[in-house]
């Protein structure tokens, strides 16, 4: 079977600007197919660090990146060709991203030994969950009933498919104690449109928390019909006076 095409991004090395400018960096794009990598494009990024400023995602059939060439702007990137179709345009005062993460799921049928199949929506999936596998279940014996083993069988029904939204953290420059967490729009991003949005207030992630480990949708889309299913777990950083338990405000 043939495994899952994936694109990342590394430094390649430095670019020097004009003397009292920051150095930039040259950033390689790479296509990753059963473990085998190979270059298809590189970018320049006008800031020191790459951070996690780039996200593999695919959208209306097309494969595209979340990438940000400029240190105050979110853009779509077009794969493999590595052509730039859109996003926000450089500000002075803009949003700085630093991580993105555009969540997945795959749908998957299950069945215990012959029994009849139950399908469900498991979202961000690992490697192993998006292949069929058998795994062999157990159950000591009892009283009145002898140890057996039980096959669980699972499998896709679909491909590994993105949600048609993101996230960005980031900060606004001069703001820069911390990561904040917004909202993308990601619902034309194939039409190299986005929109970001800050969606959920001024929330500060953990120090050292990546988007990805912050964000939780383990009840998202689990039944339409309950409000908990359009629900997302998000970790925050809040700060408390500890003499009265007191949330203290980020602006005071």
């Amino acid at each position: 079977m043939q495994g899952a095409e994936s694109y990342f991004a590394r430094v390649l090395g430095e670019v020097h600007d004009r003397p009292g400018s920051w150095n930039g960096v040259r950033v390689g794009v790479f296509r990753r197919v059963d473990g085998a990598e190979a270059q298809v494009g590189e970018y320049e990024r006008n800031y020191p660090s790459l951070f996690r400023t780039f996200a593999h995602f695919r959208a209306g059939g097309r494969d595209l990146a979340l990438y940000s060439p400029d240190y105050t702007a979110t853009r779509l990137l077009e794969l493999p060709a590595c052509r730039d179709i859109g996003g926000e345009e450089p500000a002075g005062g803009g949003f700085c991203p630093v991580d993105f993460f555009v969540p997945a799921f795959i749908d998957l049928e299950s069945r215990v030994g012959d029994g009849p199949p139950r399908r469900f929506r498991k979202q961000m999936p690992t490697p192993e969950e998006q292949v069929a596998r058998t795994i062999p279940v157990t159950w000591p014996a009892v009283e009145g009933r002898a140890a057996r083993v039980e096959d669980h069988h699972h499998a896709p029904v679909g491909p590994l498919t993105h949600h048609p939204f993101g996230f960005v953290a980031g900060c606004i420059w001069g703001d820069d104690s911390s990561w904040k967490l917004q909202y993308l729009d990601l619902s034309r991003a194939a039409e190299g449109i986005l929109r970001r949005e800050e969606r959920f207030g001024y929330l500060e992630l953990p120090h050292g928390m990546t988007l990805d480990r912050a964000i939780d949708l383990v009840d998202y889309q689990s039944d339409p019909a309950e409000d908990y299913a359009h629900h997302v777990h998000i970790t925050v950083s809040q700060r408390f006076d500890l003499r009265d338990g007191r949330l203290v405000d980020p602006f005071e």
